[in-house]
């Protein structure tokens, strides 16, 4: 009998010891590393910036400002039925293979645009959608609309940028949805046809899922700055909100034109390459 009880003693100790580990393994399992990285959120935001695209299409009785495009890049200009000059359409083609940019990110597929008026002109509507285009091998979708809202106070061209139904696709079949409604200023350089000296002032927010199913917010806290020649930003602050996550604050610096930023999580710092 005193042989039985130790056994039944040693065992329930077995099975404490064994619920105390499925305990840690649970913990261990809800406790999983987020998939998404800071450079995830940058990405799909810069992605649809498509500056070169915008430039190109910012036609006026067909006196294009100076642009540079790439020599892979091949533009077509749909002819109205009607012979009128307004609306204008636009197939940018980059072909099936990878064609590298200026600043070295790769496109491929077309992008397709639509232009109701001169962009100068109040109200005119710009509207791009993408036919498997692809962004440094990630699937691009979704639409963009922008609209001039006429001259603000200061005197300055503003435009209402809006994108929905968005999404980046990548090579494994993982995804990020995004939505963003945003004003851009054009703060120098709107007195010249001559888009080297313009610098952009951009305010609002976005929001998406992200690549592990959890929902975010990005809102311009400080306004980004962008100049021409430069991918990213080359000033101006973000906060990451990322459900059930601690808040992120990406900074771009200063005015350097360069490919990194600082990112701020839980009272620490770092730099990071964008």
């Amino acid at each position: 009998m005193k042989n039985l009880k130790k056994y039944l003693v040693i065992a329930a100790v077995a099975v404490g010891i064994v619920a105390l580990q499925s305990c840690d393994s649970n913990e261990i399992v809800d406790e999983q590393v987020s998939v998404t990285s800071i450079t995830d959120y940058i990405n799909v935001s810069n992605s649809f910036s498509l500056t070169t695209e915008e430039e190109i299409t910012n036609d006026n009785e067909g006196v294009l400002k100076s642009v540079n495009p790439s020599g892979c890049l091949t533009v077509t200009i749909h002819e109205n039925d009607n012979g009128e000059f307004w609306p204008r359409n636009w197939t940018l083609d980059y072909g099936t293979d990878n064609c590298e940019t200026f600043n070295g990110n790769f496109k491929r597929g077309k992008i397709n645009i639509s232009l109701t008026d001169w962009w100068r002109n109040e109200g005119s509507l710009k509207e791009i959608n993408f036919e498997e285009y692809y962004f440094n091998d990630n699937k691009m979708e979704g639409v963009k609309t922008i609209q001039n809202t006429g001259l603000n106070e200061a005197g300055n061209l503003t435009f209402s940028k809006i994108i929905s139904d968005a999404s980046i696709t990548y090579a494994d079949g993982s995804s990020m949805s995004w939505n963003c409604d945003k004003s851009s200023e054009l703060i120098e350089g709107g007195d010249s046809f001559i888009f080297a000296d313009d610098v952009w002032s951009v305010t609002g927010s976005g929001s998406g899922v992200n690549l592990d199913g959890k929902d975010y917010t990005m809102t311009i806290t400080s306004p980004l700055i962008y100049i021409n020649g430069c991918f990213y930003p080359v000033s101006g602050i973000i906060e990451i909100a990322v459900e059930g996550e601690e808040l992120i604050i990406i900074n771009y610096g200063g005015g350097e034109c360069d490919n990194m930023a600082t990112s701020t999580c839980c009272g620490i710092t770092e730099i990071i390459d964008l």
